[in-house]
């Protein structure tokens, strides 16, 4: 067993296709190919399901792709432990953050980080916070920053960066422009604007209303400030992100347990890459 087959077969888990996987290990599809089928024998089982057009995990495939992540993990977990006894911090760093992430203080860890350890890969993607999590879980990720509401993900560290209040936003034409606050039974009957599910301040909004079901569903806060501002609904966003706003009337919602905490989540053991990205980010 070679450690080339095993990220051979994470690239085609990750991308979803053979030929994809060569782009991203810059290999040929044959030689891909030619790897895992030879990983396969060796192993005694088939890890992908080849009958249809789409590559799948098999059954078998499913079950040992888990402990692939964690050997690849080890071996860089040694190699930076290596680099760390020299002094210098090496290696891949995967992040994920929510989409549309506005947090100075993040960009600086980054910039920081790249400066001070130019041997580091690091890698950024945006999603929800729902996949973020699942992605820190599942070894896809080393660390994310997410947003929740209540109890802190589980299974995870976690640290709360910022803990707000959901409020309603609205156009300052709107009716409810000039109040003092909304209580939540006044939500059902507004067309909302809501950011999906899976997102913090959609977690606090189901929390006290179960029932939501928003006109307008968008993937960024960007989009709820535009359709709110022009008046097509009422938006449900946290008080900080509605504080960087102009143009809109933020209104508190009367629901102390709907809040919404975003923060920074990773596993137990994190690499040393992602303890230097941590140690920048989180208070002395």
């Amino acid at each position: 067993m070679e450690l080339h087959q095993l990220r051979y077969v994470l690239a085609v888990v990750d991308t979803g296709s053979f030929t994809a996987a060569s782009i991203a290990v810059n290999v040929s599809q044959s030689g891909v190919s030619t790897q895992v089928q030879k990983l396969e024998r060796e192993l005694g089982v088939s890890l992908f399901d080849r009958s249809s057009r789409r590559v799948t995990l098999s059954p078998d495939g499913e079950r040992l792709v888990p402990s692939f992540r964690a050997a690849l993990s080890a071996v860089d977990e040694v190699r930076q432990a290596a680099s760390d006894l020299r002094g210098l911090v090496t290696g891949s760093l995967r992040v994920k953050t929510v989409t549309g992430l506005a947090w100075p203080r993040f960009f600086d860890a980054l910039a920081e980080l790249h400066q001070e350890h130019p041997g580091i890969d690091i890698r950024l993607h945006e999603g929800t916070s729902g996949q973020i999590l699942a992605s820190v879980r599942h070894g896809e990720s080393d660390l994310g920053i997410a947003a929740w509401s209540g109890r802190a993900p589980e299974s995870l560290q976690s640290a709360v960066m910022f803990d707000d209040a959901i409020v309603a936003v609205v156009a300052p034409t709107h009716p409810w422009a000039s109040r003092r606050s909304i209580r939540p039974a006044e939500l059902a009957d507004a067309d909302l604007i809501a950011l999906p599910t899976g997102t913090g301040a959609r977690s606090a909004l189901d929390a006290i209303l179960r029932s939501a079901a928003p006109r307008w569903e968008v993937s960024t806060p960007a989009f709820v400030e535009s359709l709110a501002a022009r008046g097509l609904g009422v938006g449900i966003v946290s008080e900080t992100t509605a504080s960087e706003w102009g143009g809109i009337r933020a209104v508190p919602v009367c629901a102390p347990e709907a809040r919404s905490q975003l923060g920074v989540v990773w596993r137990t053991h994190p690499t040393l890459a992602t303890r230097a990205l941590l140690a920048r980010l989180l208070p002395a």
